[in-house]
């Protein structure tokens, strides 16, 4: 029997997904959430993932949808420090995989890094999990 923790970083784009019935991936994002959660794995987001769901959500369903998905939001959220920010920043600049991605997403991959996490729950089909090391 193994001792490894399931874990997987919840994306903004999965977020989104699961907030918006009538978002093209609503329902295979449901799915992905029960599977996650039936086979035990522990979700965690971090607070640049949630910001950007939030973004998201406010543009597409308005701003009173966003503040009561805000509000019912339960999900553990690390938090990145100064050295995480630093590590994402270089990585950004420097790292050809992540050429074409957000800041979001490189401290978002950091925070999976630094928890030793490789599963990430994404609807976003180019979330750099190849970039992860």
């Amino acid at each position: 029997m193994s001792d490894r923790v399931l874990a997987a970083f919840v994306d903004a784009s999965a977020m989104v997904a699961l907030a918006d019935q009538g978002d093209a991936t609503h329902s295979g994002a449901v799915a992905a959430y029960r599977e996650l959660c039936a086979a035990g794995y522990r979700l965690f987001t971090t607070e640049f993932a949630i910001a950007e769901a939030y973004e998201l959500i406010a543009l597409s369903l308005g701003n009173d949808c966003a503040r009561d998905w805000l509000v019912k939001l339960d999900i553990a959220r690390y938090h990145l420090d100064e050295a995480d920010f630093s590590r994402a920043h270089h990585r950004l600049v420097t790292d050809d995989r992540l050429a074409s991605r957000t800041l979001t997403d490189a401290l978002n991959i950091t925070a999976m890094e630094r928890l030793g996490v490789r599963d990430a729950f994404a609807v976003d089909a180019g979330f750099p999990v190849e970039a992860i090391e």
